[in-house]
């Protein structure tokens, strides 16, 4: 998708590609050589120094300084370029502003940080991300991180799904959109929310194992779930659009149970355990 962009200058919205991809110039490669005419002499030269930039950028890969060149709105379709650069993550914590547990899911499979324990690691495992998903990350993850990880900086390739999956219709939360799109989840974890999340945290510390089992769980589902609803969510964007963009594949809870299953069980647990009381 990102080679079918041309929204890398002020002066180029979304009328204004649909009419370059109209054009017949549904790639950069497709861009004919000044002086032939883009959308007009006052836009073409510095679209066309754009796009000779992104290309460039592209081939570094390197997803920061695309990033800039994109509307935040727009940074999704970066996904396709680096979805296996790409990092998933979801935080909860103690209802104020202590962040207990990070759940990643990255090329090195699905990850559990617990204050306490591994919480100060983040900014090390983070250090490689070129493209972050989130879920409500910009509104609450990514600020709660910044407060406790000074040094960490976020990508600026960020694909907050909640912002993604408004522009597509859905109104609500992450466990309404998985239910909307057919993701389920075990029946232990049925109606869990964030404040369970915090019940579960003090219990944890009050040496509950069960409980540090049911809130990894809770959160890593949260985390892995985002995998599969960023690529429904490119791929209905591409469709709307129109654009010359493949669609990608879409993976499953399968891909990654297996991983998960076993990061579970290291914690002391099995994944089957019955679910504690939590109110």
């Amino acid at each position: 998708m990102i080679r079918s962009t041309f929204r890398l200058v002020p002066g180029v919205g979304p009328w204004a590609e649909g009419q370059v991809w109209k054009a017949g110039i549904r790639t950069w490669d497709d861009l004919p050589a000044a002086p032939g005419r883009i959308l007009s002499p006052r836009i073409d030269p510095r679209l066309r120094d754009a796009v000779s930039r992104a290309g460039e950028l592209l081939a570094a890969r390197d997803a920061e300084g695309l990033a800039t060149l994109l509307p935040k709105s727009e940074r999704w379709r970066l996904f396709s370029e680096f979805a296996g650069d790409a990092a998933y993550l979801d935080i909860e914590t103690d209802g104020g502003d202590t962040v207990t547990v990070i759940g990643i899911l990255d090329a090195r499979g699905p990850r559990l940080l617990l204050s306490g324990r591994d919480l100060d690691d983040f900014p090390d495992l983070a250090a490689g991300w070129k493209l972050l998903v989130t879920y409500n990350g910009l509104s609450f993850d990514v600020p709660m991180l910044r407060r406790r990880f000074r040094s960490w900086r976020p990508p600026i390739a960020h694909v907050d799904l909640r912002h993604v999956w408004h522009r597509l219709g859905h109104r609500g939360g992450l466990k309404l959109l998985e239910h909307e799109s057919g993701i389920v989840r075990p029946e232990r974890l049925a109606g869990l929310d964030g404040r369970d999340a915090i019940t579960l945290w003090h219990r944890h510390l009050g040496g509950d194992a069960d409980a540090t089992l049911l809130l990894a769980e809770y959160n890593l589902r949260d985390t892995v779930n985002l995998q599969p609803l960023m690529q429904r969510a490119y791929n209905r964007l591409v469709e709307r659009l129109g654009a010359a963009a493949p669609r990608l594949p879409e993976s499953s809870f399968g891909d990654v149970g297996y991983d998960l299953s076993k990061l579970l069980l290291g914690l002391g647990g099995s994944s089957d355990c019955e679910r504690p009381p939590v109110r």
